[in-house]
This record gives C-alpha cells, structure tokens and sequence, in this order.
C-alpha cells in the first residue's frame, strides 16, 4: 500500500483492522467494509482528505517501531515532534503514580542504572512518576520519548509545556493522535499500550491498586513484556498495585543494574547473570 494512504487513514484515525483489509484487497466501496457507520465515515473522510505532509512515522518508513503491528490493537502510524532517530536506541518504559509516596525520590535513586546515555527513557508525560523519568532523564543528557492523548498540538498537561518543550531537545514525542484531536479521558487508556509497546521492559516505580499505571502493566502483560516492579512496604497504599503485581507474577526490581544491561545489550534477563 502507498505511504500516502496510511498518513491518509492516520489522519482520520481509521483503526488498523481496516487498514489490512485495504492492504489485502486494495481500495474498497465503503459499504463493503465490515464496520460500523462511523468508521465507514472515517474511511470516506481519508479517501476525500487533501494531502497533508504530517510529521508522522507509518508502517514501512525505516525508523517505525515496527514493534507496535505486533501487539493487540496494533498501532501502524506515529505523529512525532523532535527527532525520530532517537527510536534506533534500545528503550525501557518506566512509568509511576502521579501523586507518589514520601519515598519517591529515594525510589528513583535506586533507578539510576536505567539513566544511561545507550538507552532511551519512555514514558508518558503526566504528573508525578512520569515527569521525574523524564527529568531525569535530561539531567543525564539521555534521550527521553513522552507518549501523549492527544494531538501533538494540543500538549496535556499544559503545566509541562516547558518539560515538552526541553525534551524536544533531547528526545521525542509521540501520539497516535492526528494534530488537533482534543484530549479525552479514554485516550489515555489507549496510549498506555503504546507505552508498553515501545520497549522489551516496563519498570513500574510505584503504583496504587486503581490507577493508570496497572493499566499500562496490564497492557505490557498482555504484550509478553517482562514488567518489573519495585518492592514497597504493604500497609502504604502507595505500593498496592506493584506489590500486588509482583504476587501476581511480575519481577521485583532488586539489582537496575543487571536489568539495564540485559536491555542495553538485549539480551534475556536471564542471560544477563552470565555477562
């Protein structure tokens, strides 16, 4: 299939369930698809769209995880701000509570072997856990990559405009989301599986039994990507959901170092104890 018809269907969020029916058959009456009215509509919409070139990485183009066509919900295009070559690197996704404990910091210090300039931080931008991964991040002059809800021209949250602004300078963002898509509640839950996506390991910092963050680990389960999980004292409410994870199976985080080589080198964790 033409580049052109991919940046088309991205910029009208046509979901990849039909985008590989057009690959297999070629462009179809929209009354053919076996689809609702509203993604019919869609569909018609990429069909009549005037070209735009968007920043946008899609299936095909060399520097596009092609990682993400292989999990549920596949994600075939990324709308980008900064440099897209960043996404060469190795990358480990390391997200947390956006209201942390008293102990967050001291928690990140123990991360510091996953602040290294030959891997690529990912996140999600948001309040709490995710900023700090991002700032330091930058601190550590390492490429950063924040995963957004919504369009790239409509920055969430606002707060953080500056924090975008500096990770442009040393890394990326992305969305799935075409330019002026306003933020909504379920888009959040959504790019939680690109976060997961994008990297072979989720460390999760710390997290409550209900938040976004044991969404993001259900999402990297689901992948078949080892979730690691930072061990916390089980009367706090603060580590109910990453305790609860590592009883459910997850890794406890006891050794970043061997973690971050093992990502760095990719190779299994397992192997990892014989470097």
């Amino acid at each position: 299939m033409k580049r052109e018809l991919y940046v088309r269907f991205a910029m009208c969020q046509v979901p990849y369930t039909i985008v590989r029916l057009i690959e297999q058959f070629g462009i179809v009456p929209s009354h053919e698809l076996p689809v609702s009215t509203r993604l019919r509509k869609r569909y018609e919409q990429a069909l009549q769209l005037d070209w735009i070139e968007e920043s946008i990485l899609v299936k095909g183009d060399p520097l596009f995880p092609t990682v993400l066509l292989t999990i549920p919900q596949p994600v075939y295009a990324l709308f980008y701000r900064g440099d897209p070559s960043r996404l060469t690197l190795p990358r480990v996704s390391i997200i947390g509570s956006r209201t942390p404990s008293p102990h967050h910091l001291s928690r990140m210090r123990f991360l510091q072997p996953f602040f290294h300039p030959d891997l690529a931080t990912v996140s999600g931008g948001a309040y709490g856990i995710d900023a700090l991964v991002h700032r330091l991040s930058l601190k550590h002059q390492q490429t950063t990559i924040a995963v957004l809800a919504g369009g790239l021209d409509r920055l969430y949250p606002t707060s953080h405009a500056s924090l975008f602004e500096r990770i442009l300078s040393n890394g990326l963002l992305l969305s799935e989301y075409p330019p002026g898509t306003p933020i909504q509640k379920f888009q959040f839950l959504e790019r939680n599986r690109i976060i997961a996506g994008l990297s072979s390991s989720l460390i999760i910092v710390e997290a409550a039994k209900r938040s976004g963050t044991m969404n993001t680990a259900s999402h990297a389960l689901d992948q078949g990507k080892d979730v690691y999980c930072l061990p916390g004292c089980p009367t706090e409410s603060f580590f109910t959901g990453t305790n609860q994870l590592i009883a459910e199976g997850a890794i406890p985080l006891l050794d970043p170092e061997e973690v971050s080589k093992s990502i760095r080198l990719n190779v299994d964790k397992w192997e990892s104890r014989l470097l």
